[in-house]
């Protein structure tokens, strides 16, 4: 099970993600479901609200009494591990600060890595 004293040596997949702090402005506070980890990058699947304006002349039922529709859209977003620090959410609810440049390996080769305890 994935913890945060071993979360280095477990794949970062379906965990969600904050970025924190990072050397590119704006992906500062991106916040998303890991979807995909190479060597160097996290893709993240963003979730956010976008309000649609309903057309009067729509037939829609029950919400053309409502003018305002709200829709989850889904976006990628890639972000390179070097230049970021992390907030992961592991499984039994810990938040974990990662500094991404102790990320820079392939989750499969992680596993063989010591790291020094801070």
């Amino acid at each position: 099970m994935i913890s945060s004293k071993n979360i280095f040596y477990h794949e970062l997949i379906g965990l969600e993600l904050k970025v924190v702090d990072s050397s590119n402005p704006s992906l500062i506070g991106l916040c998303g479901t890991v979807i995909d980890e190479t060597k160097k990058t996290l893709l993240i699947e963003v979730k956010s609200q976008i309000k649609t304006k309903i057309n009067d002349d729509e037939d829609i039922g029950d919400l053309s009494s409502n003018q305002n529709n709200i829709s989850l859209v889904f976006k990628e977003k890639l972000i390179q591990k070097d230049v970021s620090v992390f907030q992961v959410k592991v499984p039994d609810g810990t938040i974990v600060e990662i500094d991404g440049k102790i990320l820079l390996n392939r989750p499969e080769d992680r596993i063989k890595k010591r790291y020094k305890k801070i």
